[in-house]
């Protein structure tokens, strides 16, 4: 896999940055201005060129607010990851300088200047972004959530910020209602600022694209624990050092419920649900809130058979854990996410299952209201006991009272 992402000013063609990840050169500034040039002569013509098709690779053009054009060019990534990358590159942008400093580029210098924050974001957009799922955020589920978030709904009330979360290793554990009601691209970003700083600690203006592009918010982030963080969007007041000083005498008597609440990491399950031997790991979605729950399992992979398949590898050694996760990733946006865009019927999804067979593995999934699970089995498990299988995984999984969800 390899990915060039580059950034102009439409009027001039001026580069603003050009980032690449992957085996390839760096594109020579003749080259970028020669790609450039294709699309302001196109759209001198009236012309739209989004896309077009090399022998190995793609080129997608897209322009924002008529004042920066954002190309990519990748190859081993499909034409919807490129697009999300593209999208996710300017609403990052217009989440560190917002959207009237974009409108408005008067010095190309100085809007350089202002874009500090914003690289170290696409430089993680471009390490995640073939395992990415850009319209979800990650979440850990865990038996301690429902108890968080009443704690939580009773902080949010002191700090007077109805944008709060609890994060177990950079995962959201529970949320307000004001949380899950910004949109995902929004969340998304928060997430993507935690991953991508050295530090939990996060004091920083932050322009949410889709629900304040003009207007800062400040984004907090306070470490409660060695895991275990709470992060919040609030205005000028209170400052950093007075929201520190009531996280830690808020929650001071709460740290057994954190540290418990940490343990759930890696596995992202509740230690109370027991999987069926058959299941190596599962992605669980809500469509509603735009969050998913992605874990490997418990099963030990020496148990599993060494080989190849179509989607991925099951072998033994310490790298067969990520294959579980990349073949559950493959099958969700291979013939899950592809098929509910191809069969939905108005807001009814008309295929609830899908599912795939190999020498090695078997994947099944399925749609049940707003919440989708992808299971990834052991071949062993027999084809029609699947379903009956992966429906009582979703209720285990959902129906707990104490789980967030």
């Amino acid at each position: 896999m390899s990915i060039h992402l580059m950034c102009l000013t439409s009027d001039g063609g001026v580069p603003i940055y050009s980032k690449k990840r992957g085996d390839t050169e760096t594109l020579p500034f003749s080259t970028i201005a020669s790609l450039n040039g294709v699309h302001m002569f196109c759209k001198s013509q009236g012309v739209d060129l989004p896309i077009t098709y090399l022998e190995d690779s793609m080129i997608m053009w897209k322009e924002f607010e008529g004042t920066i054009v954002m190309i990519g060019i990748a190859r081993d990534i499909t034409e919807k990851t490129l697009r999300h990358l593209l999208d996710y590159s300017y609403q990052a942008m217009v989440f560190c300088v917002g959207i009237q400093s974009i409108k408005k580029i008067k010095n190309i210098d100085r809007f350089k200047r202002e874009l500090k924050n914003y690289y170290p974001l696409i430089d993680q957009l471009l390490e995640v972004v073939e395992s990415d799922l850009f319209r979800y955020v990650d979440c850990v589920l865990c038996s301690e959530s429902m108890a968080m978030l009443t704690k939580l709904n009773e902080f949010s009330v002191q700090i007077g910020s109805p944008f709060c979360a609890i994060m177990v290793r950079q995962r959201i554990a529970c949320g307000t209602e004001g949380w899950w009601d910004l949109d995902v691209i929004d969340r998304k970003l928060l997430m993507l600022l935690l991953n991508a700083s050295s530090t939990i600690q996060q004091d920083v203006p932050v322009y949410l694209p889709k629900k304040s592009p003009s207007i800062a918010y400040r984004f907090i982030s306070i470490p409660l624990t060695q895991g275990v963080s709470i992060c919040a969007l609030c205005g000028a007041e209170p400052k950093y050092d007075v929201l520190q000083g009531l996280s830690q005498q808020f929650w001071m008597a709460e740290l057994d419920m954190l540290i418990a609440a940490e343990q759930k990491y890696p596995k992202s399950y509740p230690a109370s649900v027991e999987l069926d031997s058959h299941i190596l790991g599962f992605l669980l979605l809500n469509r509603e809130h735009a969050k998913y729950v992605l874990s490997r399992g418990a099963q030990t992979l020496n148990n599993a058979p060494g080989g190849k398949s179509r989607s991925g590898t099951i072998g033994t050694g310490g790298s067969s854990s990520t294959h579980r996760l990349d073949i559950l990733r493959s099958f969700f946006h291979q013939s899950v996410d592809v098929m509910e865009d191809t069969l939905r019927e108005g807001d009814r999804v008309m295929n609830l299952e899908q599912y795939w067979c190999s020498d090695y593995h078997k994947c099944h999934a399925l749609i049940e209201g707003s919440n989708v699970l992808c299971v990834l089995y052991t071949s062993a498990i027999p084809t029609h006991i699947m379903r009956i299988v992966t429906q009582k995984t979703l209720n285990t999984l959902i129906s707990d009272k104490d789980v967030c969800w």
